[in-house]
């Protein structure tokens, strides 16, 4: 009779362990196949991403192809179309001096020729070759935006250079092209202040401005190509955008990159 207990008490213990056995098993499959689970649905996003990211690349290399090919038309077709112009008009205001009119027109074809200039310049992106290219291309947006003698523009900055790759200095010169053509298109702000700075190993470009600004939680704000565009780049590049907009209190836009 005692043999007999024991042997139930064997068979009961040697039972436990089998099914403590066979429940840590299941639990390491179940383990092992969320984690793999996990890995294959971690990998698929970070393909996706990529695929994105490159997709996002090639439609900006076409816009800036795009960019390339008008500012080259603009340089090479309608550029010497005015100069020949201007030359003619010079030919005849040497004939005839007295003609008024003849060296007014003579005058506003030049400052065609040399807003035509600033115009190609500013589509194919030139003077972001050195290393101060983006600090003297970016002044050159604030001298466009004063001529409209729209705003008042304060501008500071605590940086003399900005080292980036030329893709991206490409990149973040279009954002900011971008927000001034927000601004000048649909701000009616009087005010705008751009200051660029740097907080321990990252740099900050705001330019806010003082106009009707939008609620972005509004059902009827719909985010256009411009927004859009911004939050592409700013992806591509690596950058952080933060946007801000009240109301009939401004927008403030920041750029912080490496």
């Amino acid at each position: 009779m005692g043999t007999t207990n024991q042997d139930i008490l064997i068979a009961i213990l040697v039972g436990i362990v089998f099914i403590f056995l066979f429940c840590s098993l299941m639990i390491m499959v179940l383990i092992n196949f969320v984690r793999r689970k996990r890995k294959i649905l971690l990998e698929k996003q970070e393909r996706e991403a990529a695929f994105q990211q490159q997709l996002l690349q090639v439609q900006i290399e076409m816009q800036e192809n795009t960019l390339k090919t008008i500012s080259q038309e603009i340089h090479d077709n309608v550029g010497q179309v005015l100069s020949l112009a201007k030359m003619n008009l010079s030919i005849l205001t040497l004939k005839d001096k007295s003609n008024e009119k003849l060296e007014d027109i003579k005058e506003l074809v030049g400052k065609a020729i040399v807003d035509l200039r600033a115009l190609s310049t500013g589509y194919y992106g030139q003077g972001l070759e050195d290393d101060t290219g983006l600090i003297k291309a970016i002044r050159r947006e604030i001298k466009r935006l004063e001529k409209t003698e729209l705003f008042s523009i304060h501008f500071t900055t605590e940086i003399a250079e900005i080292e980036l790759e030329k893709n991206k200095a490409i990149f973040l010169y279009r954002m900011i092209q971008e927000i001034f053509n927000n601004i000048l298109k649909h701000s009616e702000a009087k005010n705008i202040n751009i200051a660029i700075f740097q907080q321990k190993d990252t740099i900050h470009i705001k330019i806010a401005d003082d106009g009707k600004g939008f609620d972005k939680t509004d059902s009827s704000f719909k985010a256009g190509i411009g927004l859009n565009s911004l939050q592409q780049r700013a992806a591509i590049m690596g950058a952080e955008l933060i946007m801000e907009s009240s109301i009939n209190k401004g927008t403030s836009v920041e750029l912080i990159f490496q």
